[in-house]
């Protein structure tokens, strides 16, 4: 293991054997007797798929579509969803009642939750007017900092965040800290991934999904992607079978070529509805202000005479409301959806207008 990742391990982690399941110890022959498996399945299974067989330790051939995807040399971690990745960089690298996570405000509430749950403390630095990194203020904490989140695209705001800030404090914590920055969103804007700055920052680790632009939420599969060292260290505290064989097998079909092209098709209709709905609520006089997405969402500032979460719920619309967030008051985050339910939006705002 590097210096450096070896270092910022807590020596319980450093020291700890993982568990050695069935199909991480990886014997073939044809009779497996190993994992107090039923040998048959039973009746009521799925004849096309039988389950009675725990799936692999790693489904090796997911990990390989999903880098083939990312085109990147680096190693990758099939995990249950993103917020399985987030809780495994917590708990590998940080020791309970020791360790801080830092983590840049407003941004995903499941960095915090699972620090906290797992005895972690945290330092919280909010992002500047503009939704920036406060660079100097992250500077100051680091002394206490084991584990910076990073999410980019920030969600609730939408925003990507300045690539000279992200790189500024790879530099900066190139030898101290472990920097993990969260991609769910960045197939909306895949030019702007860090993937690229893998091979020259050891202690950048990344985290993906398949829950957004691939549309597959109800599979809860996401990776971590980072250096080989980085990634062994993570397989310590993985579940024994992370995976269930349907949902790798769908995920490994979404990553096939042309299912990719499609959900790049989709992103490319799904960003110019999101445009089209930006310029109509532009017109509203009811909107203050409505923040850059590079997401499949759009953060949107009302009026304070307007309460627009209640507004949307009485015409059945369903959105997500900000103002519990300091920064965010008056705020609601909007998913992308067609163009006739973001037309719903806009009616339903224009119907209010009427009324007064």
């Amino acid at each position: 293991m590097n210096n450096l990742i070896s270092s910022l391990l807590p020596e319980s982690i450093k020291n700890l054997i993982p568990y050695q399941s069935a199909r991480r110890i990886g014997a073939t022959g044809h009779l497996y007797l190993n994992a107090n498996e039923l040998e048959q399945p039973l009746p009521c299974s799925n004849p096309q798929q039988p389950l009675n067989r725990y799936p692999d330790f790693k489904p090796q051939q997911l990990a390989e579509a999903y880098l083939d995807f990312c085109q990147v040399e680096a190693d990758c971690l099939a995990v249950r969803g993103a917020d399985e990745g987030i809780e495994l960089l917590v708990r590998t690298f940080c020791a309970p009642a020791v360790d801080n996570i830092l983590i840049c405000t407003p941004t995903y509430g499941m960095y915090e939750i699972c620090a906290t749950a797992s005895g972690v403390g945290v330092h919280r630095v909010p992002l500047t007017a503009d939704f920036e990194l406060d660079i100097p203020s992250i500077e100051t904490l680091l002394p206490t900092t084991k584990l910076i989140f990073i999410c980019a695209p920030n969600n609730p705001t939408g925003n990507l965040l300045d690539s000279s800030s992200i790189r500024h404090l790879l530099e900066k914590t190139k030898e101290s800290h472990v920097v993990a920055v969260d991609e769910a969103y960045i197939e909306y804007s895949e030019q702007d991934s860090v993937l690229p700055l893998l091979a020259e920052f050891p202690n950048l680790v990344i985290i993906r999904t398949l829950s957004k632009a691939f549309g597959l939420a109800a599979l809860r599969v996401g990776f971590v992607v980072g250096s080989p060292v980085m990634i062994n260290a993570l397989r310590k505290l993985i579940a024994p079978y992370p995976i269930p064989d349907p949902c790798a097998d769908i995920a490994i079909d979404a990553l096939q070529p042309s299912n990719v092209e499609q959900m790049r098709a989709a992103v490319k209709k799904q960003n110019k509805i999101k445009q089209q709905f930006c310029d109509q609520l532009s017109e509203s006089e009811w909107v203050e202000r409505i923040y850059p997405s590079a997401t499949n969402f759009v953060l949107v500032r009302f009026k304070p005479s307007l309460n627009p979460f209640d507004l949307l719920i009485a015409e059945g619309i369903v959105t997500r409301n900000q103002s519990h967030e300091p920064a965010l008051q008056d705020c609601v985050r909007i998913t992308i959806g067609s163009e006739q339910s973001m037309a719903e939006i806009i009616s339903a705002l224009n119907n209010k207008k009427r009324e007064i």
